[in-house]
């Protein structure tokens, strides 16, 4: 089943579809979300990073349908990283895996029928090309092991365990080495 990987090029249809598949997938366990609350909050995610420096929107296309989606950017001064992810860790960690040439990955969604087909890793392939960052970073649910497991399994490294924002689940951070992954 092969699929087509492509940046968003700001169709409101495209985005409509991206919203729907990222509604889908995080109304699943660990998740739990309200389906239409997630579909805004996605929507507004993308409204407010798309100012964000290195914005990009990866969509994974197979039949006219959204498959898949990642969303990132680069880290900047006062964004949720270094608000409210750095303090919690150890300055070192914090320099070396978020240091001023970090690019996040904040969403990342597959569609449940496409798991496990590669799908997840051609779209984050395609995020992290040719960014000029040494470093991405991502988090997960602590209790989210299927997506760790995808994770590890594409080459991430599990920086800090056990953070917390808030009310908000327990958190792992992960961290890629851009220089290391372009050598391959």
């Amino acid at each position: 089943m092969e699929q087509t990987v492509l940046a968003w090029a700001g169709d409101a249809a495209e985005l409509a579809a991206a919203a729907d598949l990222y509604a889908t997938v995080f109304a699943e366990p660990p998740y739990d979300e309200n389906p239409q609350q997630s579909r805004t909050t996605f929507l507004d995610r993308v409204d407010r990073y798309r100012s964000a420096p290195d914005f990009r929107l990866v969509l994974a296309w197979h039949d006219g349908e959204v498959v898949g989606l990642a969303l990132g950017n680069g880290i900047a001064a006062g964004d949720w990283w270094r608000d409210r992810i750095v303090p919690q860790l150890p300055k070192t960690t914090a320099a070396e895996w978020l240091g001023d040439e970090c690019f996040s990955v904040i969403e990342l969604a597959t569609a449940p029928a496409r798991r496990r087909g590669g799908v997840g890793a051609k779209i984050l392939a395609v995020l992290l090309d040719g960014l000029p960052y040494s470093t991405a970073v991502l988090s997960a649910y602590s209790d989210a092991e299927p997506a760790r497991r995808f994770y590890r399994a594409n080459g991430w490294t599990e920086v800090a365990t056990g953070l917390r924002i808030g009310e908000s689940p327990e958190l792992c951070v992960y961290g890629l080495r851009l220089d290391d992954a372009d050598a391959d």
